[in-house]
């Protein structure tokens, strides 16, 4: 993920999934038809709002500048295509977490959006601040706001369920350790950090290649070239 973005997004798990989905998709601007004019791409059937994707790109330009950063025709670029990246990567996600049959409470969308510190007054929850906030930086009403929050939980959840899947050995932590530091010295002190390390690294190449075959199984229209040349 480039730098200048990863300071405004919180990364999985400590770990960035890097996958450039826009480099395999197979549907150009070609097949943009009516129904998916308010479309910024299309995921196994299911929409991703241009819209949503420009409120998402726009709070995104705002911190970047906010950090003093130089927004230039590289960066805007950049900040379009992460945004487009990983909204795609959560759609495809929580179509599988659906399909595992993977569900998210009404209460832990309540829970999430009650401890949001900006949907907060004097510490507490705010349903003044709740609306004003998101109708006005996120262009939604509460229960579009409730649903995108939804489907993200669900996409975490099947995230979750991938890395405890996952089985780091003894045998496989000695030998990382011994790749990286090329003796065994301080091996029993350190080891934990070690396997913590290597699990997010298997979680991270197990989820790319979960997700290079999901783009190939799963039919991933891109509208974001023909959006943006505004046809």
């Amino acid at each position: 993920m480039i730098s200048f973005f990863s300071k405004y997004k919180r990364p999985i798990f400590g770990v960035v999934v890097v996958i450039f989905v826009g480099s395999i998709f197979f549907v150009s601007g070609q097949v943009f038809t009516t129904s998916s004019m308010d479309a910024v791409a299309e995921v196994g059937g299911e929409k991703i709002p241009y819209q949503r994707f420009l409120t998402q790109v726009n709070r995104v330009m705002a911190g970047v500048r906010d950090s003093g950063t130089e927004v230039s025709e590289i960066v805007s670029k950049s900040v379009k295509q992460e945004v487009f990246r990983e909204m795609v990567v959560e759609t495809l996600l929580s179509q599988e977490g659906d399909k595992l049959g993977m569900m998210v409470p009404d209460f832990e969308v309540a829970v999430e959006v009650q401890n949001t510190p900006q949907f907060q007054e004097s510490g507490a929850f705010s349903p003044r601040a709740y609306y004003q906030t998101i109708y006005g930086e996120f262009q939604m009403s509460p229960a579009e706001y409730e649903a995108w929050r939804k489907k993200a939980r669900l996409a975490n959840k099947f995230k979750q369920f991938v890395y405890n899947s996952l089985k780091v050995t003894p045998n496989e932590v000695k030998a990382y350790y011994m790749a990286k530091n090329k003796s065994l010295k301080n091996f029993d002190k350190e080891k934990g950090k070690y396997a913590a390390e290597l699990a997010q690294a298997k979680f991270s190449d197990v989820v790319n290649y979960h997700l290079r075959q999901l783009v190939t199984r799963n039919e991933v229209r891109n509208y974001l070239e023909v959006r943006e040349q505004g046809r």
